[in-house]
């Protein structure tokens, strides 16, 4: 297995660890390399190409929080891989829907392949983490991976479905983000504590915590399409408004308008009518209403949420790992807080 450190990754959102983790780490890319060269040709090549091309890794790194130091570091990197190859599936599907041309600074799958080729590799990557998932002697992880790639699936055509719903309202929101991002974040924390042989209790309580993290981060990715910088980001931005998606900052928005501007403004969305003189409109309502900070001020909310569930987690060394991650979060969060003048649609 090759002992080599994982690629760096331009988006704005990164983690500290220790050195166990990052040799942890280092030790996935290498066996998820491995894993992807026994598929078949021409597969491989775009396997690899959008599963190695760089990454946060933090789903793996939550499998391994939860389960490091009571079962074989192999299971960690199986389960691991199994997770993130769902993950990257969705990614390829995500930016067919999003016309996303950018992503990790690079060509996006179906912007260089097209998007017959980008819809069965993305298929083909979620066949293959079922297929691992099966090597496990229970059927437990295949249940928790294939529950969780079915509820991101689900919350995937309800955010397909709420295209162009202006009337979407945060609670709506939240629910449909659960799913379509939460249940991943859950997945690797619950097949972690599995693997590590805990209760269903414990199992269920970092289940918990891995949902509420995956709505942060989730509104954290709201943030950045919406007031972002694309060269920082490495990726395509503004496309969640492009597409007619409804998120966060745009919901809390139209919450914030009069009657008659909020019918204003959600006629001219629903038309499309997406000029230089209508977006400049929104980014003065934006201003106007503090829309960022509110939105900012959200997610703190959420994350003390999150770190209430991790505070109360009863084994300690688990609870402390988990706080520890946390802190590293915050420490991003600071970042993005001293943003000033948003970009929103990202128009810089």
């Amino acid at each position: 297995m090759r002992n080599t450190l994982p690629p760096t990754d331009c988006s704005l959102l990164s983690f500290n660890t220790d050195n166990e983790s990052k040799k942890f780490l280092s030790f996935f890319e290498s066996h998820l390399g491995d894993l992807l060269d026994t598929l078949d040709q021409p597969v491989r090549d775009l396997a690899k190409r959008v599963s190695l091309g760089g990454g946060k890794r933090i789903r793996p790194f939550l499998v391994y929080t939860c389960g490091i130091g009571k079962t074989p570091i192999e299971n960690l990197l199986k389960a691991s891989a199994v997770i993130e190859l769902v993950h990257v599936a969705t990614l390829v599907h995500d930016d067919i829907l999003d016309g996303a041309d950018l992503r990790r600074s690079q060509m996006t799958l179906h912007s260089q392949f097209g998007e017959h080729t980008a819809i069965l590799l993305g298929d083909s990557l979620f066949s293959f983490a079922l297929e691992l998932a099966t090597d496990f002697p229970c059927t437990k992880v295949c249940r928790i991976v294939s529950s969780a790639t079915r509820k991101t699936c689900s919350g995937e055509i309800n955010q397909t479905f709420s295209k162009g719903n202006f009337s979407l309202t945060i609670d709506e929101y939240f629910s449909m983000i659960q799913d379509k991002t939460g249940e991943l974040f859950n997945a690797s924390c619950s097949i972690g504590a599995f693997l590590a042989g805990s209760d269903e209790n414990l199992i269920d309580l970092v289940g918990d915590f891995g949902t509420s993290l995956g709505l942060n981060y989730q509104i954290y990715d709201d943030l950045i399409d919406t007031f972002g910088n694309c060269s920082k980001a490495g990726k395509t931005l503004g496309t969640d408004f492009e597409s007619g998606k409804v998120t966060l900052p745009l919901i809390i928005l139209l919450k914030c308008l009069s009657l008659e501007e909020g019918k204003s403004v959600k006629s001219s969305l629903i038309s499309n009518k997406h000029g230089n003189s209508f977006r400049q409109y929104l980014c003065e309502l934006f201003e106007q209403y503090n829309i960022y900070e509110v939105c900012v001020t959200e997610l703190y909310n959420r994350f003390k949420q999150s770190k209430l569930i991790a505070s109360n987690i009863p084994d300690k060394e688990l609870s402390a790992r988990l706080l520890m991650f946390l802190e590293s979060f915050n420490f991003q969060l600071g970042d993005i807080e001293k943003k000033t003048n948003p970009n929103f649609l990202a128009l810089n």
